[in-house]
């Protein structure tokens, strides 16, 4: 299963408040399920869309996968309000879909770039969302 690390407290957004687009400066042919990833910093600096409060830094998990979803596709636009827009680069959409959270968040050391879950990890996961078929 690939991963992809990704700060707080976009994690949380993902997984708890609708956000549906991953904002990126590069692309990836892979679509699948991946592993969401909380990095070991947050960005202080996140801004969420209006009316989307964004919780408190220090209540969030870090350094940990923190929930799963499928990569569905990429754009370079979306109507989507977590859709970022720039003038510096190409900005690639990563849409997401069918976001699960975990229960119990796992611990583990995050990577740049699309990575490949460790298989303890993996079986952690696996226990937590028996029902899902990742080779899907």
């Amino acid at each position: 299963m690939k991963a992809l690390s990704i700060r707080q407290p976009w994690v949380h957004a993902i997984l708890n408040s609708g956000k549906d687009v991953e904002n990126r400066s590069w692309q990836s042919s892979f679509r699948g399920w991946i592993a969401l990833h909380s990095c070991a910093k947050p960005s202080r600096d996140a801004r969420f869309p209006r009316g989307i409060l964004i919780p408190d830094l220090d209540t969030l998990d870090y350094s940990a996968i923190c929930g799963v979803a499928k990569l569905a596709d990429m754009a370079t636009k979306s109507r989507s309000k977590w859709f970022g827009r720039t003038r510096e680069y190409v900005n690639y959409g990563w849409v997401l879909a069918n976001v699960i959270p975990l229960k119990t968040p796992i611990p583990c050391k995050g990577s740049l770039g699309l990575w490949n879950v460790p298989p303890v990890a993996l079986r952690k996961i696996k226990r937590q969302l028996p029902r899902i078929r990742f080779d899907e």
